[in-house]
């Protein structure tokens, strides 16, 4: 120990010695690894520990599975879950919830809040307790119980102002009274339903209980002690394949997949891009060590009469090896502590970025510290890559040949062959690392950039969006409902800035598509399970004008198109192409199930529209029904003005509260926001991505910038021997620039050879591009020749500047 220490006092009094040197080397380490501390931060955050609850590891999710296409969805039927609990004797415990938003009325303006309506035994299963009140018993969960309610500690504390008396008190949602129970802690969510502000039981009516088609029921489960996943897996599809035998109409090719709730709040919350991020910050890192080992080879080259003398006084290789080796973990751990600040400010920008409403999906959205593990991680990611990558340096600067280096008096270093070699491949390393970041980072930005431009289906300049939900209790009958958004949408078409308004049931960029299943009039019925599936929405007439979306054939909604009316629908211009591929679908009929069984006729075609991401979107069948045939409580009015959004919004929320003043409002927002919002994510690690490209394509131009000037300090006398015989300086230029350009080329090769291999992760995130594309790759391969030709230019312009006299003089 006593070595070790007085190794690293020497170690700290070399490095000061050289402040540059030193300074150089920590900075280049500084952002390689604050870079990785950064992105680990989230990658602990929301993959490696994203649930607090105890024995998480036996929290599973249950997905619904088509056996026949192997595709899952998250939702599940209330009467397939029943018969699970009923049945089922691998889990402790099965809960079902599903998300809501409620109209939140009394102690302040009516607010329409987040919440869940989730079973009784929801709280139990995750192992989680209220800090005020109590959790919900089986007697809140049935039919006609009396409403109960439980709340979040932020509702808590906003709306309620932290009444330590809350418990019992009587609250308005919906426009109905509820009883608040509990209070949650505040570091309570469910990842998979996003942020949520308050809890109620499901209360499932028999109707419900007994419904096989609606599949909007989220489930999940805690195992027995001891009882691993594949038995759960086993015993839940054994009694779907009976109810598949019992309900064939309904739950053919119908069974489960089970995920441990961590894999499954990865799979819902899109953990990939994280993770990219995470490999391209360690691929950056890598650079960096490259960097730093090569220098450190040449400040171990420079040395060799230092470590000569050492030797000959007594030193072995091995004192000689931990010697060189303990200053270079001292500079990665200086590195690493440096690194931290950097990687505070890369975490601030990140969590700046994301927009409130997207931070509240996640558990850990907002809440990403610099806490203990990530400082762990930092410090023994330094110390490692500073063992690693320091011993080469090490193992080079220790092969001495005592005699020689002695009897040297120029006191010039010139190294040896394995030094030279590792430098070189150091160089080949950074250049194919580079090369890895800046194609996946191109193909980011370039897929980004074409996803932006890329015509919606609809304009989404000038357009505001503001969603509404009715309550039950007070808007009971359709025509109440449609009284109030007729007369909403009238007032708000009185308003000086409107050039047009309309309503839609699912506004495009929403949180979801809701479909059903249909079928065509006259044609034979398709087998159980093969019933093609439609998006669908409800709209008013000038729904289509408001968005500006284009009427490609037949004719528009009208005041006629009535509840006593012929039930008429919209088609896309998607589903016309596949249904009817060589008929005009106008008068056709199509049969679905709303209410009761419903033959629509279809008046007209409208241009498809893209209602979800760019970035997983396919062209679907999409209907449109008319909101006076089939009013609906949930609508979003959509506002095409022409004056400055923020006064519109003030008017657009007095408008609907002149209707109805307890009515909740939510954001009133253009739509270009909620389209960007939707987008975050994406823009994010683009520009993460293209960040670190540079960083990248820097430190590795720093790289060969430095071998190439080291070979230059290390061949000054056969430079100048070969001026003095006559060389000219195109020829010395030659010299430099070739060397550094056959690493640069080898580098860029094996870096094309990485890049092809590594955008096969990117795929799932590339929209109108391949992730082979020749342009990209060819680009970035150019780009990176000319940075290595521009870092080989200065070593080459100081070869040629060389004075033979002064090269030669020691020889």
């Amino acid at each position: 120990m006593g070595t070790l220490i007085q190794d690293m006092r020497f170690a700290v009094r070399m490095l000061l010695k050289n402040p540059g040197f030193t300074a150089v080397v920590v900075l280049t380490l500084a952002l390689g690894i604050g870079a990785n501390t950064a992105i680990f931060s989230f990658v602990n955050a929301w993959i490696i520990n994203p649930l607090p609850y105890p024995n998480s590891a036996r929290l599973i999710e249950i997905q619904n599975l088509d056996t026949k296409t192997g595709l899952t969805d998250n939702g599940n039927a209330a009467a397939d879950f029943h018969d699970w609990q009923l049945q089922s004797k691998d889990f402790d415990e099965l809960a079902a919830w599903n998300s809501n938003a409620f109209n939140l009325a009394g102690d302040g303006p009516p607010e329409r809040v987040i919440g869940m309506r989730v079973s009784w035994n929801f709280f139990q299963t995750l192992g989680a307790k209220p800090f005020l009140g109590r959790a919900f018993v089986q007697s809140d969960d049935v039919e006609g119980a009396p409403h109960v309610v439980i709340l979040s500690r932020g509702l808590w504390e906003t709306r309620f102002a932290s009444d330590p008396r809350i418990v019992g008190r009587q609250i308005k949602i919906g426009g109905e009274s509820y009883s608040v129970v509990g209070v949650m802690p505040a570091n309570f969510q469910l990842p998979l339903a996003g942020r949520s502000n308050l809890w109620t039981p499901l209360a499932l009516t028999q109707k419900e209980l007994a419904d096989r088609t609606n599949m909007g029921l989220y489930a999940m489960g805690r195992l027995k002690p001891g009882v691993p996943m594949a038995s759960a897996q086993a015993e839940l599809s054994a009694i779907m394949a009976q109810l598949e035998k019992a309900y064939p109409k309904t739950n053919t090719n119908s069974g489960v997949l089970l995920l441990s709730l961590k894999d499954a709040i990865g799979q819902e919350a899109g953990n990939q891009p994280i993770l990219i991020l995470f490999w391209i910050v360690g691929f950056v890192l890598l650079i960096a060590c490259a960097n730093v080992a090569n220098l450190m080879l040449a400040r171990a080259t420079g040395r060799t009469k230092e470590l000569a003398i050492r030797s000959a006084l007594g030193a072995g290789r091995y004192r000689l090896i931990r010697q060189l080796l303990t200053e270079t973990v001292i500079v990665f751990i200086a590195g690493g502590a440096v690194g931290v600040f950097f990687g505070y400010w890369w975490l601030g920008w990140i969590e700046a970025a994301i927009p409130t409403r997207i931070k509240g999906y996640l558990l850990n959205y907002g809440q990403v510290p610099l806490d203990l593990s990530t400082l762990a991680y930092t410090f023994c990611l330094a110390l490692f890559a500073g063992i690693i990558f320091g011993l080469a340096p090490a193992l080079s600067g220790s092969k001495l040949d005592v005699n020689s280096m002695l009897k040297d008096a120029s006191g010039r270093a010139t190294g040896n062959r394995s030094g030279s070699r590792l430098r070189s491949a150091f160089v080949i390393a950074e250049v194919a690392l580079a090369v890895v970041i800046v194609v996946s980072s191109a193909l980011m930005i370039r897929s980004f950039v074409g996803i932006t431009r890329a015509y919606p289906g609809f304009k989404q300049e000038n357009v505001l969006v503001a969603d509404l939900s009715l309550p039950k209790a007070k808007y009971k009958s359709p025509a109440e409902i449609k009284s109030f958004y007729d007369q909403v949408l009238d007032r708000v078409r009185a308003l000086p800035q409107v050039a047009s308004v309309g309503a839609s049931q699912q506004v495009p960029y929403d949180d979801c598509c809701m479909t059903l299943d249909v079928t065509v009039v006259g044609r034979p019925a398709p087998d159980p399970g093969q019933v093609p599936g439609a998006r669908y929405s409800i709209v008013t007439p000038e729904y289509f004008k408001a968005m500006e979306i284009s009427l490609l054939k037949g004719r528009n909604f009208s005041t006629a198109d009535g509840p006593s009316s012929m039930p008429v629908v919209i088609i896309n211009q998607e589903m016309a192409r596949q249904f009817w591929p060589h008929e005009d679908p106008i008068g056709q009929k199509l049969h679905f199930h709303w209410d009761d069984e419903v033959d629509a006729t279809i008046v007209g075609i409208v241009a498809d529209v893209r209602m979800q991401s760019a970035i997983s979107y396919h062209r679907d069948r999409e209907m449109y029904v008319p909101f006076a045939q089939a009013p609906s409580r949930a609508m979003g009015i959509v506002v095409r003005s022409t004056a400055d959004h923020a006064t519109l919004a003030d008017a657009i929320r007095n408008a609907i509260w002149s209707v109805d003043s307890e009515q909740p409002v939510s954001t009133i927002q253009p739509l270009e926001s909620v389209i960007a919002e939707e987008y975050t994510g994406y823009s994010i690690v683009s520009q993460l991505m293209g960040y670190f490209s540079i960083l990248g394509l820097f430190l590795g131009a720093i790289g060969i910038y430095g071998v190439m000037a080291f070979m230059v300090a290390q061949r000054t006398s056969e430079i100048g021997i070969r001026i003095a015989l006559g060389a000219q300086p195109g020829q010395i230029m030659r010299l430099v620039v070739g060397r550094g350009l056959w690493l640069a080329g080898i580098g860029i090769a094996l870096g094309i050879v990485g890049a092809l291999a590594m955008t096969r992760l990117l795929v799932f995130m590339l929209a109108g591009i391949s992730p082979h594309d020749p342009v990209t790759f060819t680009g970035v391969a150019v780009l990176i020749a000319a940075v290595s030709l521009a870092a080989c230019y200065i070593p080459a312009r100081r070869a040629m500047r060389i004075d033979p006299i002064a090269a030669v003089r020691y020889e």
